[in-house]
């Protein structure tokens, strides 16, 4: 994973929402800024731009005067941090989906490219500006270029990058503009925790609460369909073996795709010699 820093851009108000505090807003259960800070949680050092309450460790600006846009927000967390990491993720503080689409970015960097960044883009192609990680020494010259920033547009200000592009086909870019918006991430937090067809969900919201583990984080499906198909190689007692180095892989490299991970374990595991014993007849 590389190294980076995050801008967290919190300082708008939901002007369809009532005027409510978008960072504030909770979907599914969750205020929206925690669910963008545990997105980030591995980043050398995070910012969050706007008058609201971060827990410790996170620095928390304003833009240059307060309210002058996003653009003068991300100039303002720049100057923020006093050591840069190689890359800079940007993120709006309203994105609920965010927790998978960060890690896609983290990957787009290790493409071996040129390019000075990567954004999503909606379904229509359209690039979502504050979903984004850049190269930060390019991205600190643009912002020099730019000039004055204050109430001007995102857009503008990364015009100068070449940023590739990554479809959002699953719409994690999904933001919080509306109630309408809001209405469907509830539902979507709602469907996610409820489709336990085993009933084993209550099992692991009680085993997350003592070990202050977010139970989202859990693929439950994941654990059990490696440990059927190592089953089904006939190494069924390594099946749990498999799923804590699952887990160690996981915990040791964030940001990596899951499913990738999963299956270098079962490849790993279905591959290796059985012990003579255990041979099929």
């Amino acid at each position: 994973m590389p190294e980076f820093d995050a801008i967290i851009l919190a300082g708008g108000r939901g002007s369809r929402l009532g005027g409510v505090s978008k960072a504030d807003l909770t979907v599914g259960g969750r205020r929206l800024l925690d669910v963008v800070l545990e997105a980030v949680r591995y980043a050398r050092t995070t910012v969050v731009v706007g008058q609201v309450a971060a827990p410790d460790g996170v620095l928390v600006t304003l833009e240059d005067p307060p309210g002058t846009g996003p653009a003068a927000g991300i100039v303002a967390g720049l100057e923020s941090v006093e050591r840069s990491a190689e890359w800079t993720v940007v993120l709006a503080c309203d994105l609920p989906g965010v927790q998978a689409a960060v890690p896609r970015l983290l990957a787009a960097t290790t493409r071996g490219n040129d390019l000075d960044g990567y954004c999503l883009a909606s379904a229509e192609g359209n690039p979502q500006w504050l979903l984004g990680i850049h190269r930060t020494t390019r991205l600190r010259a643009v912002a020099r270029a730019y000039g004055d920033p204050r109430n001007r547009s995102v857009r503008g200000l990364l015009a100068g990058m070449r940023l590739g592009l990554l479809p959002d086909a699953d719409d994690d870019g999904r933001d919080v503009d509306t109630w309408v918006d809001h209405a469907y991430w509830n539902e979507f937090w709602r469907e996610k925790m409820s489709q336990d067809e085993t009933g084993w969900q209550e099992f692991v919201n009680r085993a997350c609460a003592a070990l202050d583990i977010d139970p989202v984080r859990v693929d439950i499906h994941g654990v059990l369909e490696l440990s059927r198909e190592i089953a089904h190689a006939g190494a069924r007692p390594m099946a749990p073996v498999s799923a804590h180095l699952w887990g160690l892989a996981v915990g040791a490299t964030p940001g990596r795709d899951l499913d990738y991970l999963r299956r270098v374990v079962e490849d790993a595991a279905t591959s290796a010699p059985l012990p003579p014993e255990k041979e099929e007849k």
